[in-house]
């Protein structure tokens, strides 16, 4: 299982009509080409100091390579060009593959 993530900071005077908008028009749309996909919002408990804003996390759970390229390629663009429409500022966004290894 590989897992596609997009980490946000939203500024605080968008985040609930971002994260509204995040549930009910982009996740719905995007979730039925993966396994999974989750949101996430980020409490930093140590080493990050001066996020300014609210961090979330947009997982996408892919069970194969079709999945993790379809994210890849077309999701995340996707994802990006919805959000800048809507909010064409107050955002930030990068993205990373995270690769299960192993469970305890």
């Amino acid at each position: 299982m590989n897992i596609y993530n997009v980490t946000f900071i939203v500024e605080n005077e968008i985040e609930k009509d971002w994260v509204a908008y995040i549930d009910s028009e982009i996740l719905p749309e995007l979730g039925k080409n993966v396994h999974q996909v989750d949101l996430l919002k980020v409490t930093f408990e140590d080493g990050v100091n001066n996020v300014k804003g609210t961090t979330f996390s947009l997982q996408f759970y892919c069970k194969d390579n079709d999945m993790i390229n379809w994210v890849k390629e077309i999701g995340h663009q996707i994802l990006l060009q919805k959000l800048y429409r809507k909010f064409p500022k107050n955002w930030v966004a990068f993205a990373s593959k995270l690769e299960f290894i192993k469970s305890y």
